[in-house]
């Protein structure tokens, strides 16, 4: 049984070494995202400084200084930044195609990106697409969840394989051969990581597969998705929403709007339930609210969801490390690189270890030298 553990584990590692290294590089990236876009373009998603009597414009305001000041896009999605120091992200439609853009901007004082940048174009956007897609769209989501997979199954074959984890987990022996160096690095960063691996693994998977069969389900029910068309009366209605939200659910803070089309004239809300723990994404209680009338057609509050659910909400604080503040996301941070080092070593490893079983063979087919050897006289 070992043995077939040590193949298994051995290809799989060499199956999805690659594309375990971009995912977790990427990973790592995304961990403190927000902290590197500070850094790279600060003029751009950071707010000015505010004083003791700085208060957010109304979203309505907000939305139509946008809408005034680029007249070939319109809104469907805002996200409120729960943190003043960053800005806003409007998530715009250039009229007339599918195409999705962002636009960073300060609710103090209306002031915008210099224009909406292409989803892909934003550091955010860019490693979002190449980490869960590889660029591929739904095919790369399948590619990226067999990866996630193999991930969760290298972890579990580690532990089994190396089950008193405790006598290798500091020893590494300078002086030995590369093959057992790097075998030595290799069990010491598995199981230093194996915690943080299953977790990023088993989420990462879980939202993958949860989107393709989603995908799945729709294509099936829906011969083709029409092109959104804008709904004329977002503004009108759209600085009432918090209202209707407290109303909803008491304490309620509103993190995320979707905005209503003529298809489907209903502002979808995200956000928490008061008392939320580090443990709760921002986005698990919703609230839907028809545009037309006002009425609140659907209300769930997570306190009240099921246990699944709740489960499902707590994926997103996990996968990236954001329930424990900064120590939590560099050891998360750390944990996404640890893909590269193991499939580095673990290459090396698969190498050393057939060199090695090449050198036996050849030493085993050759004749053993005899004591004396005869060699025939020539005659003539």
């Amino acid at each position: 049984m070992r043995k077939k553990f040590w193949k298994l584990h051995s290809w799989l590692g060499l199956v999805c070494g690659l594309g375990l290294l971009v995912i977790g590089l990427t990973g790592s990236v995304l961990v403190f995202h927000q902290e590197i876009a500070k850094t790279l373009h600060p003029d751009e998603v950071l707010n000015a400084p505010l004083s003791s009597d700085s208060q957010r414009l109304a979203t309505s305001e907000l939305t139509t200084r946008v809408e005034k000041a680029f007249p070939d896009f319109w809104i469907r999605g805002w996200l409120f930044n729960t943190d003043s120091e960053y800005r806003d992200r409007a998530y715009l439609m250039k009229r007339d195609t599918d195409d999705w853009y962002v636009l960073y901007i300060d609710p103090y004082t209306a002031k915008t990106s210099e224009r909406p940048l292409p989803y892909d174009e934003t550091i955010y956007g860019w490693f979002v697409r190449l980490h869960y897609t590889f660029f591929a769209d739904h095919w790369g989501m399948g590619i990226a969840a067999f990866f996630a997979l193999g991930y969760i199954i290298l972890g579990v074959s580690g532990i089994y394989l190396h089950r008193p984890f405790f006598k290798a987990l500091f020893r590494l022996r300078w002086g030995a051969s590369a093959r057992i160096l790097f075998s030595d690095i290799h069990k010491a960063v598995g199981i230093a990581t194996v915690p943080m691996n299953l977790i990023l693994g088993i989420t990462g998977a879980y939202w993958n597969i949860a989107h393709i069969a989603h995908e799945l389900i729709e294509h099936a029910h829906e011969e083709e998705e029409p092109m959104a068309n804008e709904y004329a009366g977002t503004t009108e209605r759209i600085d009432s929403l918090s209202a209707i939200a407290e109303q909803s659910i008491p304490g309620y803070a509103l993190n995320y709007i979707y905005f209503p089309t003529e298809e489907e004239p209903m502002f979808y809300l995200y956000g928490q339930h008061p008392g939320a723990s580090s443990f709760r994404s921002l986005y698990g209680s919703t609230i839907w609210v028809s545009a037309e009338t006002g009425e609140v057609t659907h209300s769930s509050d997570l306190r009240e969801a099921g246990f699944w659910a709740q489960v499902t909400d707590a994926f997103e604080p996990l996968h990236f490390g954001s329930f424990g503040g900064v120590t939590t996301q560099v050891l998360w941070c750390l944990a996404g690189l640890s893909p590269s080092i193991l499939s580095l070593s673990g290459t090396l490893i698969y190498i050393k270890r057939g060199r090695r079983k090449k050198g036996r063979r050849t030493a085993t087919a050759q004749p053993s030298r005899p004591s004396q050897q005869r060699i025939p006289c020539e005659t003539t």
